[in-house]
């Protein structure tokens, strides 16, 4: 187990004291899916897992899980619902008093890694092999659900980010989708001069702003060396580094965004896109879903491909998968695994198209109320590359952050934002030896 892990045991512990103390929601808690009655007719011992997801995007699964049950009456699943923050804090609490469940959803990236590099996960090679995963599931899904060559997980969804606009504002001012990011930046000063705003990003949490700064990452760094800063072979005070930074300033400094964004909200942000006072907000192979949710039209909008003028062009794309458990039975474990890919299963995703979400399935049907899944799949055919919050550790993450608010701010100069983030860099390479 690596040092910092033993570092955060006692934080976590005392997360989980706080965690029992409280009550409703702050638990993290939201709702469960019992098990169903034993109903046991085939012999052999009834086989209980238990898996926590997310409390949004799985509406579907209860019904899922009683299908499942029918089929298969010597297993019962016990379903546990999560928000997204208390999800991750819950998986920590548990990881550190070794009472994770059977099997768990997570993020790829540095959030999955984390269980999977500490012993915790099941490794899931050799069954990927034998159920010959390569050709059911997506390979970007497979690798990023990979650890130290080691399958760690079995993906479920593949999400490509793109940049979304209302059809409505384009067509009064007869613009068309960016090829070029030249044409994107003249796009944002119309969009401004006619009073629309331009960029609609709120960055309270950090995670929203920094999915336009990871793009223009990737075209003043290129692929080689943005890939490199992720992985933290390459020094984050990079000329690129500090280009990046100074759009954010730019654009900050020319009304781009939402006024007050910095401590704006994410979802107050989209909802300027639904009222067409905004032009752009940078959104994934979900939003379909959330402009339904909202009481909007999907087909009202349109996405691009943020123009990075980089051969290849890659999106920024992450995967979610679930987990199993190292420690758990093997009874269990295996009982999870036929769950897992039952859940991530073309019958499955086809039943539920409409709620599912963006696959990580190879064949499946696309759905009307999804008419821009397809394109933004398609827009990672030049490859991708990990979203940031997913690609750095969590700690570095969290100084990007820091670093765009104080850029926005004016309490750092894009150079001095460079240098913080390399000597966040540095600090957390110091404590990994």
């Amino acid at each position: 187990m690596k040092k910092w892990i033993l570092l955060l045991t006692g934080v976590l512990l005392v997360s989980m004291i706080a965690a029992g103390c409280s009550s409703g929601n702050n638990s993290g808690t939201v709702n469960k899916v019992s098990p169903s009655a034993d109903n046991t007719q085939n012999g052999g011992a009834k086989v209980n897992i238990s898996l926590w997801v997310l409390n949004t995007g799985w509406e579907w699964l209860p019904d899922a899980v009683r299908d499942f049950e029918q089929t298969n009456p010597n297993i019962s699943v016990e379903v546990t619902k999560y928000e997204v923050d208390p999800i991750k804090e819950a998986l920590k609490v548990a990881a550190s008093s070794k009472t994770l469940p059977d099997m768990w959803f997570t993020w790829g990236g540095s959030l999955g890694s984390f269980y999977a590099e500490n012993g915790m996960t099941m490794d899931l090679t050799q069954v990927a092999a034998d159920h010959k995963w390569s050709e059911i599931y997506n390979q970007t899904a497979i690798d990023m659900s990979t650890y130290d060559g080691k399958i760690s997980g079995i993906p479920i969804h593949l999400n490509v980010l793109g940049m979304w606009y209302p059809k409505n504002v384009y067509q009064k001012l007869n613009l068309q989708a960016p090829a070029t990011f030249a044409e994107f930046e003249s796009q944002l000063q119309i969009l401004k001069d006619n009073n629309i705003t331009p960029l609609a990003f709120g960055s309270k949490g950090g995670w929203h702003t920094m999915r336009l700064t990871e793009q223009l990452l990737e075209h003043f760094a290129g692929p080689e060396l943005h890939d490199k800063l992720n992985s933290l072979d390459a020094s984050w005070n990079d000329p690129a580094v500090v280009k990046a930074f100074g759009k954010i300033k730019e654009y900050t400094d020319k009304g781009y965004f939402p006024m007050g964004y910095s401590s704006l909200d994410p979802t107050e942000a989209e909802s300027l896109i639904y009222q067409e006072a905004a032009g752009i907000i940078n959104e994934g192979t979900w939003f379909d879903g959330t402009i339904i949710t909202n009481g909007f039209n999907p087909k009202d909008f349109d996405v691009f491909k943020f123009p990075n003028d980089q051969t290849p062009s890659r999106a920024s794309v992450f995967t979610e998968m679930f987990q199993i458990n190292a420690e758990a039975e093997a009874a269990r474990q295996e009982a999870a695994i036929k769950f897992g890919e039952y859940l991530t299963s073309t019958d499955v995703i086809n039943k539920y198209v409409e709620d599912y979400g963006s696959p990580a399935a190879l064949e499946f049907n696309i759905s009307d109320t999804t008419p821009h899944l397809k394109p933004l799949l398609d827009s990672a055919g030049d490859g991708g590359f990990l979203i940031t919050d997913q690609a750095l550790p969590q700690e570095v993450a969290q100084k990007l952050f820091e670093a765009q608010d104080k850029v926005a701010l004016d309490e750092w100069t894009p150079q001095q934002a460079a240098e913080g983030m390399d000597k966040a860099v540095t600090a957390y390479k110091s404590k990994q030896k």
